[in-house]
């Protein structure tokens, strides 16, 4: 029986590196502010490996930042000793060397709180930086060190005892892309079967999931099933993987101590059979399931 919580979209650089926040604190920023940062959270509260939605905004005070180097946004999830726990550093989806004074650029991310060793405040701090050569701009805001920027705070909590998932039959081996070993998903059947204890309680399902609409005349569907009811159905009819959240009531759970989400995806394939040969997987493969998360409301 495995337990897992299966990571999203995201780069999450996990481990015990030390930043110097305590020695950089209090540091006077000489340099101009190239930009302002801002960014929102959904919620300040999130479970261990629980979805996060982030709203970024930076409004520039200098026009085409990186001419030649465009620069990456990063975000720095760090614990109250100072340690840095995971990152989700990213490309902006406008190029800073587009950007304009004075007019804003957003966007919204999700990133996924993994199930790492810790519970309690986190600072989340912003920067950008030059992917060919470390080098970071100065920023308008708190500044914490090493060009960093305070720009929200979060705890994170407990997951609860239902949301570790158990993925038991009507699932492949998990898999992955060589070039991101953190990007990882597995296949099911026709029908496959995921336990959890009962929350007794309203619950959110999270899903990312994923199909092969091009195999097919009419899209996929998935529909999920506790015990007998269903909970719901989606069309898998995207050519990139989408994100679902799923309400489910209390009294659906039922009594019992564990219950059991059933995936039935109609219609699977056989990649050997679709491609003519050109694909050698005889496997039946019904959808990608990036990322799955039960929690209660």
């Amino acid at each position: 029986m495995t337990v897992r919580v299966m990571p999203h979209i995201t780069t999450l650089l996990l481990g015990s590196v030390l930043l110097l926040w305590g020695t950089a604190c209090g540091l006077t920023e000489p340099a101009t502010p190239v930009a302002t940062p801002a960014i929102g959270l959904n919620r300040t509260r999130v479970p261990l490996g629980g979805p996060l939605e982030i709203t970024y905004r930076f409004t520039p005070a200098v026009a085409g930042l990186g001419s030649i180097d465009d620069y990456r946004v990063f975000i720095h999830f760090v614990a109250d000793d100072g340690e840095l726990m995971f990152t989700d550093d990213h490309d902006p989806p406008v190029r800073t060397s587009t950007w304009e004074v004075g007019q804003d650029v957003s966007w919204d991310r999700r990133t996924i709180i993994p199930v790492y060793p810790y519970i309690g405040e986190v600072t989340v701090a912003v920067g950008l930086y030059s992917p060919s050569t470390g080098d970071r701009l100065p920023l308008a805001g708190e500044h914490i060190g090493q060009r960093a920027y305070d720009v929200a705070s979060l705890t994170m909590a407990p997951q609860s005892e239902s949301g570790f998932l158990m993925f038991e039959e009507g699932w492949h081996a998990m898999e992955s892309m060589p070039e991101n070993r953190a990007r990882e998903w597995q296949w099911t059947t026709a029908q496959a079967s995921i336990a959890f204890r009962n929350p007794q309680a309203d619950s959110l399902l999270h899903l990312e999931i994923d199909g092969r609409p091009e195999a097919f005349e009419s899209p996929q569907v998935l529909t999920l099933m506790v015990g007998g009811t269903m909970m719901g159905t989606i069309e898998v009819s995207s050519p990139q993987p989408t994100y679902h959240t799923l309400e489910i009531p209390a009294t659906s759970f039922g009594d019992t101590e564990m219950v059991v989400l059933t995936l039935n995806v109609d219609p699977t394939f056989i990649p050997a059979e679709v491609t003519d040969g050109g694909n050698s997987d005889t496997r039946e493969l019904g959808i990608q399931v990036f990322y799955a998360f039960l929690e209660p409301k």
